[in-house]
This record gives C-alpha cells, structure tokens and sequence, in this order.
C-alpha cells in the first residue's frame, strides 16, 4: 500500500503484513505520518513542555 505523509508529502510503501498496514486499512481517514517527520514533531514537543 502506498501512503503519502500528511507533513512533508514524501511517500512511502507500507508492507501488507504490518501493524501500520492493518491501522491505516481500518481507520476511516487515515493519516499517515513518516517516521523523521514523527520524529521531528516528538522533539518539538519535548522542547515545548516546561522543565
């Protein structure tokens, strides 16, 4: 299945056997986020929050 990252628009194959594949088969609208752009966001986010 082929899937497009709803941040930086690279695509990416997903394979049939995985977790990923079975979420984004089952959900209504599936939003798929590559991993750097899942990574960048966690970061972000970590930075946000007050120490």
């Amino acid at each position: 299945m082929k899937v497009t990252c709803r941040v930086c628009g690279q695509t990416a194959e997903v394979a049939i056997w995985s977790e990923e594949y079975e979420r984004l088969k089952t959900a209504e609208d599936p939003a798929y986020i590559c991993d750097a752009c899942a990574q960048k966001i966690r970061v972000e986010a970590q930075n946000e929050q007050p120490h």
